[in-house]
């Protein structure tokens, strides 16, 4: 009589992980990349050009649009910007618990809003170079306000990159230790002969972007352990239960 083979199951059903996405300016890029590298829960991350902080209204929508279609993939999302000009309040519009650092802007993220406004006070007109746009290029500058068309109708494109560059007359480089100094002081050193800005540098660290980033994670295993519970009930008792709304601190 042959045999009924059953298949082996686990003593418990395993558990699944919680899964954290980001979302991110790439000027924050460098120091992200080297803070999500050991978090296993990272499961999406998508960096969007610096750029968009030109129009930021189409940012605002932008990131919307990212946010929606990420967050069926995650427990929670992270969002590597400041309030920018028009991100304030972004967080409160979805259901999946979106942590946005409450923040006037990347710069702060890095040097603390205390800081960030010294520099102001120093020079108001301050260019500010972390080491995501410290390689940033006079061309790239071009490509990204849409110069490069006016070489169509005969006008230099960097005559008027200058032109909209003639407030600012210092370049800071911030060293957050990420990447290599010497190749990023190269790029923030053209960048300010290219615009004729005075380059200064100043140091920075990680803790302010590392404590939002904290809360992301804190609100990712709240929102798993949620999601849990409800297939526990689904597979048990029928319907799953609510999901976890937003999350505030």
């Amino acid at each position: 009589m042959p045999r009924l083979l059953i298949p082996a199951m686990d003593s418990e059903p395993r558990e699944e992980p919680m899964r954290l996405g980001v979302i991110a300016c790439t000027a924050l890029k460098p120091e992200l990349e080297r803070l999500l590298a050991p978090l296993p829960e990272v499961s999406r991350v998508i960096y969007l050009e610096a750029a968009l902080h030109n129009h930021p209204q189409n940012m605002r929508q932008r990131l919307k649009a990212e946010i929606r279609a990420l967050a069926p993939l995650v427990d929670a999302i992270f969002l590597g910007y400041g309030f920018c000009r028009s991100l304030r309040g972004l967080e409160r519009e979805f259901d999946v618990p979106v942590i946005l650092p409450q923040i006037d802007d990347c710069i702060s993220l890095l040097l603390t809003p205390q800081r960030h406004a010294e520099e102001i006070r120093r020079e108001a007109g301050t260019w500010f170079m972390p080491p995501g746009y410290a390689e940033v290029s006079a061309q790239m500058v071009i490509e990204a306000l849409n110069l490069d068309r006016l070489a169509r109708h005969g006008k230099d494109p960097m005559a008027m990159a200058r032109r909209l560059f003639t407030h600012y007359r210092r370049g800071l480089f911030i060293d957050t230790g990420v990447g290599d100094r010497q190749a990023l002081l190269a790029g923030a050193r053209r960048f300010c002969e290219d615009f004729n800005l005075t380059l200064e540098t100043t140091t920075a660290n990680t803790r302010l972007l590392e404590f939002w980033l904290g809360k992301a994670r804190a609100a990712a295993a709240q929102a798993a352990k949620g999601r849990r519970a409800g297939q526990s009930a689904a597979g048990k008792d029928g319907p799953a239960l609510p999901g976890v709304g937003d999350v505030s601190f």
